[in-house]
């Protein structure tokens, strides 16, 4: 049985705020042991909970902020891991397809959780007789267990406070308009509210600037572009790069590589993704 990668953390932090905005070519499981905090994603506001499991899906614009002693346990694996543990029977991958759950637990599911993500975490694979078999089993009875309840998952109430109502039509208008040279003269003007403000109430509602959102906002739409095949040039211009250079500046620096390297990665890698799921 060939290794599948997938990476597990217990943190703990005094106060946990990700630096910025951020996406991922792999499924976010979190599984919050604390209720100190909130977690954007998909232009929505979330309440961190204890007692809500958290799926995080590839490719999906998200930050966490906790207001507090924040401990939780996070699991990061990718669709060709999932996939090659998957059978007929038994489809991990059912799961993935959604950019965002949150199921509610019962009380003795997430006793249940908490000890198979603890069994996973010291589980290691050391290099010792049989402690990959080990360690596998233990990531498979995680699954086992996180799949029917995903399956079943609701949508998480969304924080709806007085900024966030009024941020969100901008949301949805940056969303709609990523090709527009949209900036903050541009935006406050549509909206009729002074640009002081609008940093102010956008800052306030989602813990981002207005800029860090489009800039990653498009970013997110290249790679999904350049995942259809897209040109590196189309995709800097159709995620609203007007510059070349500058959308593959901007791109390594959010991503860690080129536009040209992660489309052939991302088209090898969905090669194997292709005769994994049929």
């Amino acid at each position: 049985m060939t290794p599948v990668e997938f990476h597990i953390q217990l943190s703990e932090n005094d106060s946990w705020s990700m630096s910025r905005l951020h996406f991922h070519d792999f499924c976010e499981l979190l599984l919050p042991l604390t209720s100190t905090g909130n977690i954007f994603v998909n232009d929505q506001v979330y309440p961190l909970q204890r007692g809500n499991l958290y799926l995080i899906g590839e490719n999906t614009l998200h930050r966490t902020i906790a207001n507090g002693f924040h401990s939780r346990y996070v699991l990061h694996i990718n669709r060709k891991a999932l996939g090659e543990l998957s059978t007929p029977q038994t489809d991990f991958l059912q799961f993935t397809r959604d950019s965002f759950r949150c199921a509610a637990l019962e009380p003795e599911q997430l006793e249940a959780l908490i000890n198979a993500f603890q069994e996973l975490a010291q589980n290691r694979n050391d290099g010792g007789f049989g402690s990959d078999l080990h360690q596998m089993m233990a990531l498979m009875q995680l699954l086992i267990r996180i799949a029917p309840i995903l399956k079943v998952s609701t949508m998480s109430e969304t924080i709806r406070s007085k900024d966030f109502l009024r941020v969100a039509p901008i949301l949805d208008y940056i969303q709609g308009n990523l090709t527009e040279p949209l900036t903050l003269d541009q935006i406050s003007a549509k909206f009729f509210i002074s640009k002081h403000y609008l940093c102010r109430i956008f800052k306030s509602a989602t813990g981002f600037s207005v800029m860090e959102y489009i800039i990653h906002s498009r970013i997110l739409r290249a790679r999904q572009l350049l995942q259809e095949g897209v040109s590196v040039q189309q995709a800097g211009e159709l995620s609203g790069f007007s510059d070349n250079s500058h959308f593959i500046r901007t791109f390594g620096n959010l991503t860690g590589t080129s536009p040209g390297r992660y489309a052939k990665e991302y088209q090898s890698s969905d090669q194997i993704r292709s005769m994994t799921e049929y």
